[in-house]
């Protein structure tokens, strides 16, 4: 509105119109808000008469017919555009819709391979567009695109482990920025792993966040485990994506007397998701562990005991956040110097 009010107090007549592009401009925004693509169609089309040049309200007319059910037209528009501006990412990205809509799907895979090299789109953000969803998996998308909206990997120990010996079993996670993602482990509590402390280590990028969970883990019983992870994507859309299982194995000594079984959280607590944005501590319950992010230089406790294990939450290597998690069914009090939060017994059936 003040580059409007600007443009209207502005002598020069050259301005004129680029005012009257900026106006037809709002026109369309306004129509498609309303839902009527036709009519934001024809309000792009004038207001590109006053500003032929741009890339912006070319590509506003072409997704105005494509909502209006005018492919070809939208194509021909996104064409053009490359034509004069061959770096406009999202005229490629576009037409790669576009066209799959029109069952090209290898022009579409050609025409999304230029926009990814533009950097318009990450992979990821490509993989959860609705517009490609039909073409997850398939040719000749499939090595363009993930075949979900994250992809995860695992790593353990390569050989047997000896008892008391640390282990080490890391998940990464890999999406779009706007996916939100979190760690489960499925299976029997193989009852021979103590963890020690979580650390999350996010890594983020244009358009992608790679998310690394290390579970430091000690070995304090002999057993062949096998671990199984699942990554629960619960936004935009819900879904779970599988994780290949890790086996750790812990031998001991013939004379070895075994103890209490050792937990493993189900649900595991990652930093990222749960420290506050401010820095301030943030608490919670994660079905029977309690949780406390918060402070790197503070220890949280309950009822003067330490956590049963660490959380840190690193930012590209960089300690954010830092705290720890109980094994807790009933109602407790979580403090850290002068703060504190009550937390609620644990649910039936939480994991």
């Amino acid at each position: 509105m003040i580059l409007l009010w600007l443009l209207s107090a502005c002598a020069d007549e050259q301005l004129a119109p680029l005012k009257g592009a900026l106006v037809e401009y709002e026109a369309g925004r306004a129509a498609l808000a309303e839902g009527d693509a036709a009519a934001a169609a024809e309000a792009f089309a004038a207001a590109r008469k006053g500003d032929p040049s741009s890339a912006v309200l070319a590509l506003w007319e072409a997704k105005a017919h494509a909502q209006a059910g005018n492919l070809a037209a939208a194509e021909a528009l996104a064409t053009a555009t490359q034509k004069a501006h061959p770096d406009a990412g999202l005229a490629w990205y576009n037409r790669s819709a576009w066209r799959l809509r029109l069952g090209r799907p290898e022009e579409a895979a050609a025409d999304l391979r230029r926009a990814l090299t533009l950097g318009v789109r990450s992979p990821y953000e490509a993989a959860i567009d609705p517009d490609f969803a039909v073409a997850l998996g398939t040719a000749p998308f499939a090595e363009l695109l993930p075949p979900g909206p994250a992809f995860a990997r695992s790593e353990g120990p390569q050989g047997a482990v000896f008892l008391g010996s640390d282990v080490l079993v890391a998940v990464e996670m890999i999406a779009a920025p706007p996916v939100v993602l979190s760690l489960r482990r499925s299976g029997d509590d193989p009852g021979c792993l103590r963890l020690d402390r979580v650390v999350e280590d996010d890594h983020r990028a244009p358009g992608v966040l790679a998310r690394r969970v290390e579970l430091r883990l000690r070995a304090v019983a002999p057993c062949t485990a096998t671990l199984h992870f699942e990554v629960e994507v619960t936004a935009p859309t819900k879904a779970t994506v599988a994780v290949p299982p890790v086996v750790v194995v812990v031998e001991a000594p013939s004379s070895f007397l075994a103890g209490p079984a050792a937990q493993l959280p189900r649900a595991v607590p990652l930093p990222g998701l749960l420290a506050a944005t401010d820095g301030s501590w943030s608490a919670g319950r994660l079905g029977n562990v309690v949780w406390a992010v918060g402070r790197v230089d503070e220890t949280p406790l309950i009822g003067g005991r330490a956590p049963a294990f660490g959380l840190e939450l690193r930012v590209d290597g960089e300690t954010r956040a830092a705290g720890g998690g109980w094994f807790a069914a009933e109602p407790s009090t979580v403090t850290a110097a002068g703060w504190s939060a009550a937390i609620p017994a644990a649910t039936a059936g939480g994991g």
